[in-house]
């Protein structure tokens, strides 16, 4: 077998051989490890967007393989919930080599351990209590200044996009480093892209407009990816609602109620058709001669018996 590889300047990935040639995984998980890999961080993937995508393979087949990569510590899922607002969503890691756990472990709290301090050479400590070290002036360096988000009228940002977009922003530079920003930077630029996501602009579509077509030296971050985003922004889309099914007739609940059933399956309401059929629905003659029978008869028995 002859391989051929050519030289990509960009849109590639690179993958250690040992995920490519993991014996442990099927083919159908190294594909998907491989994809996962490729797509830009803060991209919304998962078992049911990838089967969609895959309908050879099937949800089944995606969920297996992707139970693979977790067994293997190449995936991981992690449930946050926001102790402000309460919101639980899920987390995903991808990692190209297997490990342990999806974060860090947090350091320990507690006092520093005391330690004692090498002893300097000889004549060098006499000297030092004899002169008194005299502390050397520090440079002035000027301070630089972040470049302001500018204002735009009618933005209406809350909480959670403001959220979601200073994720964005300060995830740029694990895509690119020379889009490096600072706190105070993310913090001037959220305004901006939270704009973005307000006009229906998903996190993803926000870093491919600001990594893509970089220049070749990039002098500041920060008035790069602010000048993108004003330039670049998207027109506002049009937001449909959303309906959720009601839990035992699977019919579409009222705008507005998240979840749970519907009126006519709580017993609040009665159903509309059973509405529109009392109300056009005439009885039949006969049937209700028959009826009044029926309740003569009855109350004659009813007195006989009595006697």
């Amino acid at each position: 077998m002859r391989v051929h590889r050519t030289s990509h300047p960009r849109d590639f990935v690179i993958v250690p051989n040992s995920a490519a040639r993991h014996r442990g995984l099927s083919f159908t998980a190294r594909g998907i490890l491989i994809h996962l890999l490729s797509l830009p961080d803060g991209a919304k993937e998962d078992v049911r967007t990838l089967a969609d995508r895959n309908p050879g393979v099937g949800r089944r087949g995606v969920s297996k393989a992707v139970q693979e990569l977790e067994d293997a510590g190449y995936y991981f899922r992690r449930t946050i919930r926001d102790p402000e607002t309460g919101r639980v969503w899920t987390e995903t890691f991808v990692y190209d080599t297997p490990q342990e756990s999806p974060v860090p472990a947090s350091p320990g709290t507690g006092d520093p351990a005391a330690r004692s301090a090498g002893t300097l050479p000889t004549g060098v400590k006499e000297l030092s209590s004899k002169t008194p070290e005299k502390p050397l002036p520090s440079p002035s360096v000027a301070k630089v200044q972040t470049p302001a988000a500018p204002a735009r009228e009618g933005f209406q940002g809350n909480g959670h996009q403001g959220q979601e977009a200073a994720r964005v922003l300060a995830r740029l530079a694990t895509m690119d480093v020379r889009l490096r920003l600072s706190q105070r930077q993310v913090q001037g630029l959220v305004p901006l892209a939270a704009q973005w996501l307000q006009n229906g602009a998903s996190a993803v579509e926000i870093a491919d407009a600001l990594v893509h077509d970089l220049p070749a030296k990039v002098h500041s971050a920060a008035k790069l990816v602010a000048d993108r985003l004003t330039r670049k922004l998207p027109e506002p889309r049009r937001s449909w609602a959303r309906y959720v099914d009601c839990g035992q007739c699977r019919n579409p609940l009222p705008v507005g109620q998240p979840s749970g059933i519907c009126a006519v399956c709580s017993g609040v309401q009665v159903h509309p058709d059973l509405q529109a059929l009392a109300a056009d629905s005439e009885p039949d003659p006969a049937v209700v001669v028959r009826a009044s029978e029926i309740r003569a008869a009855m109350r004659a028995h009813r007195s006989a018996v009595a006697a």
